[in-house]
């Protein structure tokens, strides 16, 4: 999940590079400060996600197209048949499968970055020792061989001139200190280096490094203007801008500079003589409305929804979800301490009707991390019967309502249910004792004559055609995904007595050579169970026959 909720939060910051150069455009049309424009965009960009993450019963969601395994109770007839057919397996690969390098990669991203703030910021030190102090017009700076003009360092910030300065006049060097002290005055250092750090928590967010990049032009915009503002000529300023270009070598980290960087030339002097429109209010109205529309479009961007917890959804419910409100106070109602910090690691199970009623809570001793049928089955023992779905609810719906070694398990389940109808096998028995009662010697004729091996052929066979349709159904309803669209394959792992202990959903791809290394593929859990029936076949469920399902039967119960 880690790269869909990367492209998530890459999508937020795009919005916000909108919302950044609608706001900067309205704020330069009103003749105000332009950085906060990508303040806010920064920001923006790091809170949603944040407020996604923290509230995310707040956000739509969307499933992201990962083949995912998930534990769910549905039950069918047995079977010892086995069939394999030659059908393309589905892909191996997967979004989650990036993961673990993404997570690496992250961190050495981060870690290279601080690393380059390290280095800048020990040459910075190195090369200040050898600038000597000087007062120069009055004002206290600091003397370097080529480095300014610009102000140095973040806490305690000093203004540093190039040894060149000293020659130009002292009408030009006024410029050059009016435009070091509104850095100063305004914070410009700080700024700066508070956007870089927010980059060192996301380095791979390119919405994030063109916002920071678009701040730190509006910083210097915006101290153009104050020291145009001033009083200063804006021909002679302008001039003063390219010849401290050409003078000027790379940037260092910790300096907030007069011509840095080169690149931002070209915007800083256009906007310097650009004329304000005399229908500028107008077009303040529509950068506003612009910002707006892209915040409020950030905002109502649907989150990932983890694939496990859509996985586990009861097909065909009304429940919108285990983060919704009715949940949430029942938890509070039926676990009133489970928010206590202290605690073993629990299991909480609620159980509820088909209107949401919750009728019953059990806390159990933690089991094992990954919640199997079996599981259910030994908790839930008086209700085998009339169950259709359970799920385990996100944590993040319940901060602060359990604690976070608890986890919460809700059981959907109907106590009017009754499972009434007779298997293929009591039907068989039924018949034959109302034979032998009716007619003692009816079954002796009946096998001489060859109409019971006929009779048990045919009943084979049904229960054959019942176990697969039945298996049908219930891989529809665990994994509707794929017949949306999303995903053409389906897998399915039963034991002995064919109930569903795990279920997947993936694409099909060219190159493996049976049903059983698909079913591997989609389930890679199970590649060492022993699996004497397996196979594959067509949904009959899907009218366009694109959807196949695989399926493998457990040795043991």
């Amino acid at each position: 999940m880690i790269a869909v909720w990367m492209l998530y939060c890459l999508g937020i910051g795009l919005a916000f590079v909108i919302v950044g150069h609608a706001l900067e455009r309205g704020l330069h049309l009103a003749g105000r400060a332009t950085r906060w424009a990508w303040v806010i965009a920064i920001v923006g960009s790091y809170l949603v996600p944040v407020a996604a993450w923290l509230r995310p019963e707040a956000f739509a969601t969307f499933a992201a197209p990962i083949p995912v395994v998930a534990e769910s109770r549905p039950s069918l007839p047995t079977s010892t048949t086995s069939t394999n057919l030659d059908q393309p397996p589905p892909s191996a690969f997967s979004l989650a499968d990036l993961d673990r390098p993404l997570r690496w990669a992250w961190m050495i991203a981060s870690l290279a970055l601080i690393l380059f703030v390290g280095v800048g910021a020990r040459r910075l030190i190195a090369l200040r020792r050898r600038w000597r102090p000087a007062n120069v017009d009055g004002r206290n700076v600091l003397i370097s061989p080529s480095v300014g003009p610009a102000v140095v360092g973040v806490w305690a910030p000093s203004v540093v001139l190039p040894e060149w300065a000293l020659e130009v006049s002292q009408h030009e060097r006024a410029m050059m200190f009016a435009h070091e002290e509104e850095h100063m005055r305004a914070g410009d250092p700080a700024l700066n280096a508070l956007g870089f750090w927010l980059l060192v928590l996301a380095p791979w967010n390119l919405a994030l490094w063109w916002q920071w990049r678009r701040l730190r032009l509006a910083v210097e915009v915006d101290c153009d203007a104050r020291v145009l503002a001033a009083g200063c000529s804006a021909v002679a300023y302008g001039d003063l801008l390219l010849r401290v270009a050409h003078q000027r070598r790379p940037g260092l980290v910790g300096v907030a500079a007069f011509g840095e960087p080169v690149s931002f030339l070209e915007s800083r002097i256009r906007r310097m003589v650009a004329r304000i429109p005399r229908w500028r209010w107008v077009g303040v109205a529509a950068a506003l409305i612009v910002a707006a529309g892209a915040i409020v479009a950030a905002c109502e961007a649907p989150r990932p929804l983890v694939p496990q917890a859509l996985a586990q959804e009861p097909a065909g419910s009304q429940i919108a979800g285990p983060q919704t409100a009715w949940l949430r106070d029942n938890v509070r109602q039926f676990f009133p301490t489970l928010a206590d910090s202290n605690g073993p690691p629990l299991d909480a199970y609620l159980i509820h009707d088909a209107q949401r009623r919750v009728y019953q809570g059990t806390v159990t001793q933690r089991g094992r991390d990954e919640l199997r049928a079996t599981d259910l089955r030994r908790v839930f023992q008086a209700y085998d019967r009339g169950h259709d779905g359970w799920g385990v609810v996100d944590r993040g719906a319940l901060r602060g309502i359990v604690r976070d070694n608890v986890r919460v398990i809700w059981l959907h389940h109907d106590p009017q249910a009754q499972d009434t109808m007779p298997s293929i096998e009591d039907r068989l028995d039924a018949i034959r004792e109302q034979a032998r009662q009716m007619q003692p010697d009816v079954e002796a004729r009946l096998r001489d004559s060859g109409l019971v091996r006929n009779l048990q052929s045919s009943l084979e066979q049904m229960r054959w055609n019942q176990r697969m349709s039945a298996l049908q159904d219930l891989a529809r309803e665990s994994e509707p995904a794929a017949f949306a669209g999303a995903h053409d394959a389906i897998a399915v792992v039963v034991d002995a007595d064919y109930k569903i202990v795990a279920h997947a959903s993936g694409d099909r791809q060219p190159g493996d050579r049976s049903c059983l290394d698909v079913l591997i593929r989609l389930l890679p859990a199970y590649h060492d169970a022993k699996m004497p029936a397996s196979g594959c076949m067509s949904m009959n469920t899907d009218p366009k026959g694109r959807v196949l399902l695989y399926w493998g039967q457990l040795a043991n119960r």
